[in-house]
């Protein structure tokens, strides 16, 4: 169980945050600036010149995690909607029908390991495992019906395969979370905190943090992405309560259209008294291609950017 006063934790998790994204700008000749792809495949829309997707906020479960201890691993589970496409100049665009006619949707399950856990219990931090299990993976789903439902945690894996991967041991990787706390107890509040509390009974500590973590890729369906991929590399949000959408009753576990086969455990209070602990996640991503582009730099350096300033929040 994460413990409070995160004060104390905060410099060496910042130069950790820098080391990796310095790596991150060093390491990532590769990274396009642009791909071309088309939403629908062809159906009902044009191609279009992205330099990455917008995740709408989603939901993120750390199977296993609780109680932390520096070394564990534990299986974090991934689902959301996509809800825009990021153009050329870092603008989110949605194209005519996304969420309305038809979805894009996104799920995935990474094998992360506890790097290291302050003194006090009320900061840690992860990375993706230099050891995957079987059932990790990332998908992205094109469907022409919108049946996707975060509070039920379905509808995320159905419709068409379009993007495929498995996590990245070799890519720069970061992950950091830190409680809220008041005279040094855990600060709790009502987990679903959006529209309407559909978990009458059930708290959450609170806290946020981030992530950073990249997929290779396996497969792209040629009619979305006319741009051959070799990477996606993704930075998150992490939180607690849920403010922007309803914690889901249910996870994916497994690639290929599986269905949901993961309920959450988190007890009573998230993250204190049960096995799991479930986040409300916000993300994005932006893409690699086999042959290195000049403009590769520029999602790099934004990338390092919101590092530093993920890093400067943690030295304050």
């Amino acid at each position: 169980m994460l413990n409070q006063n995160k004060y104390r934790a905060r410099k060496p998790f910042a130069n950790a945050l820098w080391a990796v994204g310095l790596t991150a700008m060093l390491g990532s000749s590769a990274w396009a600036g642009v791909i071309e792809f088309n939403p629908t495949g062809g159906g009902s829309s044009s191609d279009m010149t992205i330099g990455g997707i917008d995740l709408a906020p989603g939901n993120a479960l750390a199977v296993g995690a609780i109680p932390l201890t520096p070394g564990s691993t534990f299986q974090l589970d991934f689902q959301a909607n996509v809800s825009g496409l990021i153009d050329p100049g870092g603008h989110t665009v949605t194209p005519t029908g996304l969420t309305s006619s038809y979805q894009l949707t996104a799920v995935g399950s990474f094998t992360e390991v506890v790097t290291s856990l302050s003194a006090d219990g009320t900061a840690a931090t992860f990375a993706v495992a230099p050891t995957q299990g079987p059932n990790s993976f990332f998908e992205l789903y094109y469907n022409p019906a919108v049946v996707a439902n975060n509070l039920a945690g379905t509808g995320f894996n159905v419709g068409t395969l379009i993007l495929a991967g498995t996590p990245s041991i070799t890519a720069a990787s970061v992950g950091i979370f830190s409680l809220s706390s008041s005279t040094g107890a855990p600060v709790t509040t009502t987990l679903d905190q959006f529209l309407s509390n559909h978990y009458p009974g059930v708290d959450t500590i609170t806290g946020s943090g981030a992530a950073m973590l990249s997929s290779d890729v396996t497969y792209f369906n040629p009619a979305f992405f006319k741009t051959a991929l070799s990477q996606v590399s993704f930075n998150s949000s992490l939180v607690t309560p849920f403010a922007q959408v309803s914690p889901s009753g249910l996870f994916t576990g497994l690639p290929g259209g599986a269905a949901p086969n993961v309920t959450p455990n988190i007890g009573t209070i998230n993250g204190a008294n049960g096995a799991d602990f479930q986040l409300q996640a916000d993300a994005n991503f932006s893409f690699a291609t086999a042959i290195p582009e000049p403009a590769g730099i520029i999602p790099a350096s934004v990338g390092l950017l919101g590092v530093l300033c993920l890093a400067a929040w943690v030295r304050r």
